[in-house]
């Protein structure tokens, strides 16, 4: 089956432009061309269109041509694993905001003396100690130093600040707004962590947001795992 441009945009309801737009951004089979230098889309791009538009619900442009790319080079497996690990940092995610809500909501904040190493405060975050280190290089939080071995410590007062930083940084991403340092920066210097009705309010939002977002990726998932199925047996389903 071959279809011009023109009607397979407007059985998607969209633009001929948006269609050559992920032509351009490498998300589709190599396309053919008529004679006189028309496109000819068959089944295959066509399959991939629908997998595009259906990913759309819960993944960016740039991560859809991501998993899209190992489809075409006929490595199905390496575009589910991609898919996998978003779900993965997603539930790192969740795993985080319960951490969030356990620390601030649920249990009596009590400081102790204790002191933590980077792994054990990643553990007890959430948070990988690559991030902890960069947010303590750039002033977010301020570790100490062990005099045997100038390794970063931790107490218990830095759980708080690093929980409260991936929050912001959740709740931003929440209301759709991109992670800035410096706004980070500018909510933690006013930031009241005894303020439990503000907090529940963040958390409350950002589990609505991931719980959105958890069911769109498995909306896309589903959409990714039909095209796989398509492209190893080498059959596309037809409208």
């Amino acid at each position: 089956m071959a279809l011009r441009p023109i009607d397979i945009a407007r059985r998607l309801k969209v633009s001929t432009t948006t269609l050559r737009h992920y032509e351009d951004f490498g998300m589709i089979p190599n396309v053919m061309r008529s004679p006189n230098g028309y496109r000819i889309y068959t089944s295959e791009q066509i399959a991939y269109f629908l997998c595009i538009r259906e990913m759309m619900h819960g993944f960016t442009l740039s991560e859809i041509a991501k998993m899209l790319k190992p489809i075409m080079a006929k490595q199905t497996d390496d575009a589910l694993w991609m898919a996998n690990k978003a779900q993965s940092a997603l539930q790192n995610d969740k795993y985080v905001c319960d951490q969030i809500k356990q620390r601030f909501l649920v249990k009596n904040r009590i400081a102790t003396p204790k002191e933590f190493s980077i792994d054990a405060i990643s553990k007890a975050t959430g948070i990988i100690p690559s991030t902890i280190r960069y947010w303590d290089k750039i002033g977010l939080i301020s570790a100490s130093r062990c005099e045997a071995n100038n390794y970063r410590t931790f107490t218990q007062m830095h759980i708080d600040e690093i929980l409260i930083i991936q929050a912001l940084k959740l709740s931003m991403r929440a209301r759709g707004e991109k992670y800035a340092v410096e706004q980070i920066r500018k909510e933690m210097h006013k930031f009241n962590f005894d303020d439990t009705e503000k907090i529940s309010a963040i958390v409350a939002s950002i589990n609505c947001h991931l719980t959105a977002l958890n069911k769109a990726q498995i909306h896309s998932i589903s959409a990714l795992y039909n095209l796989c199925n398509q492209v190893e047996q080498n059959q596309y389903d037809t409208w």
